[in-house]
């Protein structure tokens, strides 16, 4: 298969890049560079026209930013995705395309199933709310994946965040109150790839770690992981960080589903990333 990733140079992008390489794949990637997404569709269709996959990893991904920089937001997580999966649907290729826990309420006491509704709360959310309309609105072959709280050795997130505090600071205060999945970049690849090449793509997977963390316990292993005491974490509530975006409580997804492996618990998939994800800082 020909895969073309559009947004190469991000967390995602990159890793499923190097992902697809050594499944000794044929792939390209794209980045503001050599497309611009301001083209009309026509334009975007014959840049990517012999390519059997296109995912899109393009994000804006500054949640509190896109409060106020909603028409950004808006662009970038919503009619790009649509003008790009308008592009797949002209070339006859499949559409994968990354979103977002954000398009829920984060009320909820059980995890999210694919098919329940959403109900964003925060400008990030409804711009990846919209894309996933505008993506199943295309006419393209597509597949929305969902994810939350990826970790990476590239880019900035939460893993790397907590080890440079730790090991600056010697304790580091993280919310306890908010519950999700840590998610190892890689394994969202591993997903976009195996569903890629089923004969009929669900349109919706949450491509999630299994089981649940709050922020609190996931710096707790990221201290372990680092050879520091557990009691260098110090767990605190939402109310003493205050952002200009509301963070969900609760981001559980139900990632079982029929047609590939889900990925398995996140601490277990935790002590494999973590060698590389924090290699700077051991």
């Amino acid at each position: 298969m020909r895969w073309a990733v559009v947004g190469s140079n991000g967390m995602f992008g990159s890793e499923m890049i190097q992902f697809l390489e050594n499944q000794e794949q044929h792939v390209r990637g794209f980045d503001r560079r050599n497309l611009s997404l301001e083209q009309d569709v026509s334009e975007l269709a014959r840049a990517l026209s012999d390519f059997d996959v296109i995912i899109n990893a393009v994000g804006f991904t500054a949640v509190d930013r896109a409060e106020s920089e909603i028409f950004e937001a808006n662009a970038v997580n919503a009619i790009f995705a649509g003008k790009l999966a308008q592009a797949a649907a002209g070339v006859g290729a499949r559409f994968i395309h990354i979103s977002t826990d954000y398009v829920f309420d984060g009320l909820s006491i059980a995890p999210y199933k694919t098919n329940d509704p959403t109900n964003p709360q925060t400008a990030y959310g409804e711009s990846k709310a919209l894309g996933e309309q505008l993506v199943a609105e295309s006419g393209a072959d597509f597949s929305i994946l969902r994810t939350a709280w990826l970790c990476s050795a590239g880019g900035k997130n939460f893993a790397k965040t907590i080890a440079s505090a730790l090991k600056a600071n010697g304790a580091v205060r993280v919310v306890g109150d908010q519950v999700g999945q840590p998610t190892w970049v890689r394994d969202l690849a591993r997903v976009a790839f195996e569903v890629a090449q089923l004969e009929s793509m669900p349109k919706i997977v949450h491509a999630v770690a299994s089981g649940q963390a709050s922020w609190a316990d996931f710096a707790r292993e990221i201290a372990i992981s680092l050879g520091l005491s557990v009691e260098n974490v110090f767990e605190v509530s939402s109310a003493e960080f205050e952002t200009a975006a509301k963070r969900p409580a609760f981001s559980v997804l139900d990632n079982s589903n029929s047609f590939i492996e889900p990925i398995s618990d996140w601490r277990e998939r935790w002590q494999v990333a973590a060698p590389e994800v924090l290699r700077e800082f051991l």
